[in-house]
């Protein structure tokens, strides 16, 4: 019999179809990688491990806070008059002495100069006295004139010399009015603000700049006031600035003993903050021998600019438990998940751990890890 296309068709699909089942039912084996254990990489020989040991972690109280400056200055006049110069603006950095804010009063500048022709006139006063006074002098020794008249004379002279000093007086205190038209840096420092504007009239007591020193910053939080009474002025205090990553240690210096009654808080306030000092860089010491360096310990890092009103927290201690503490970096995160490698029996394991607290550049392991076990160090 003869075999047409569509027999043809009908054979090669049940053939395919033959061959998929056979496939399924794992009689065919090509592309598939036979079962089976594939040993484990073992990790090589200068691959940096630390080894978990069981460290003092501290008890902190958190107390949210914000940055100030000791030094916000607030600059106003003492006159009145109209701004005609502005020489910053906000960020601006100054020197003790530089001019900010100019004021046209052209009226100091007047009295200025009326104080200067009265003593120009007192001068000359004086000068045409203090001749006539040595003449009589020398007349009361030839006895031309009378011990009386000479008095008179001397009197004069006093009252001469009385006014120029008076006229001097008065363009002291003419320059003096005309000098608080120029208002000028106090400190060196950074410009926070600055509201006035050329064409402004400017009152006494009206802010026209501000200014702080970035050298002299704190940390200011408030504290519930059942912690008030055990805290004393140089309590070492651990502080943090999320924004830019920046953590130190310091001390607190005032306490103030009155308690807020709305939030039942006292404030606190740390010393001057040394920029210089930061938190340990400390999972990058590690080497080979899988010692951790204990906590605390501090190293330089670069310099990060704070400015007054940032958010802070400050965390005040309250004692110390024992715990474990690994590099923040030798923590991966998958998913949801907290994975760290762990080497047993001379291989590397991947387990799941679960963090706490982030202290600097270390995080405590709440479980999921041993002392005594070595973890593996992610290559750089």
């Amino acid at each position: 019999m003869m075999l047409t296309k569509k027999h043809w068709g009908l054979i090669g699909f049940v053939a395919v179809s033959l061959v998929f089942m056979l496939w399924l039912a794992g009689l065919l084996t090509w592309g598939k990688i036979r079962p089976g254990v594939l040993e484990a990489k073992k990790p090589e020989a200068d691959r940096p491990f630390l080894t978990v040991v069981e460290v003092d972690i501290p008890l902190e109280l958190p107390v949210l806070a914000s940055v100030i400056s000791e030094t916000l200055t607030h600059l106003s006049t003492q006159v009145s008059g109209r701004v005609s110069q502005v020489y910053v603006e906000a960020g601006s950095q100054v020197k003790k002495g530089d001019p900010l804010v100019v004021l046209s009063a052209p009226e100091f500048q007047a009295k200025v100069a009326q104080a200067q022709a009265q003593a120009g006139q007192a001068q000359a006063q004086l000068t045409q006295i203090t001749a006539d006074y040595q003449r009589y002098q020398r007349l009361l020794k030839e006895g031309a004139v009378s011990p009386r008249e000479f008095e008179v004379m001397a009197a004069r002279y006093r009252a001469a010399q009385a006014s120029l000093a008076q006229a001097q007086a008065q363009i002291k205190e003419a320059a003096a009015f005309r000098s608080y038209t120029v208002i000028r840096a106090p400190i060196r420092g950074v410009i926070a603000a600055r509201p006035a504007a050329v064409g402004d009239l400017a009152q006494p007591g009206q802010s026209l700049v501000s200014l702080y020193d970035p050298a002299a910053l704190q940390i200011e939080g408030e504290v519930n006031e059942e912690y008030c009474a055990s805290l004393l002025p140089g309590t070492p205090v651990r502080l943090e600035v999320p924004a830019v990553g920046w953590q130190a240690q310091a001390k607190l210096k005032e306490i103030f003993p009155l308690s807020a009654p709305g939030s039942r808080t006292c404030k606190v306030r740390t010393e001057i903050l040394n920029m210089g000092e930061t938190s340990a860089d400390q999972a990058r010491k590690l080497t080979t021998s899988g010692s951790l360096p204990e906590p605390g310990i501090q190293n330089p890092k670069p310099k990060i600019t704070l400015v007054p009103g940032m958010f802070a927290r400050l965390y005040i201690p309250l004692g110390a438990s024992r715990g474990l503490l690994i590099p923040k970096f030798a923590v991966r995160q998958v998913g949801q998940l907290a994975m760290v490698e762990v080497l047993t029996n001379g291989s590397p394991t991947r387990r799941q751990i679960k963090v706490g607290r982030q202290l600097g550049e270390q995080v405590e392991v709440l479980s999921g890890l041993r002392a005594g076990e070595k973890v593996i160090l992610p290559e750089p």
